[in-house]
């Protein structure tokens, strides 16, 4: 089975430094889970170095049983290295411990030259 791979941005690339808007995530109505009720966690990796680590309340944000954002990230908190494609997954942990990983994650990071 191919999950899918979320590209951030959608479109071309993120500048090293720069604001990352947060991202609304919505599952239709074939979900049958609860987000309200699960762990959200998204890793995301330069190589074998994690440089994204979130979850519930930590980067992730829960809205309801079907939504959840993953928060923005301020300018000076924007320390990703540049030149690089970052990869990685996001997974969902159930109440009943069901773990299933829904989409790859992509995020491509330029340097920022201005500062």
């Amino acid at each position: 089975m191919s999950i899918p791979t979320y590209k951030v941005p959608s479109k071309g690339y993120i500048k090293q430094g720069d604001t990352i808007s947060k991202k609304t995530v919505t599952f239709g109505g074939d979900y049958a889970g609860d987000f309200t009720t699960a762990t959200i966690k998204m890793q995301v990796y330069n190589g074998n170095i994690k440089v994204i680590d979130i979850t519930n309340g930590s980067g992730i944000t829960v809205i309801s049983n079907r939504i959840f954002e993953i928060d923005e990230v301020s300018a000076p908190n924007n320390n990703l290295p540049d030149k690089c494609i970052l990869i990685g997954d996001l997974q969902i942990t159930e109440a009943d411990l069901v773990v299933t990983t829904y989409f790859n994650v992509e995020y491509t990071v330029i340097k920022e030259y201005t500062t």
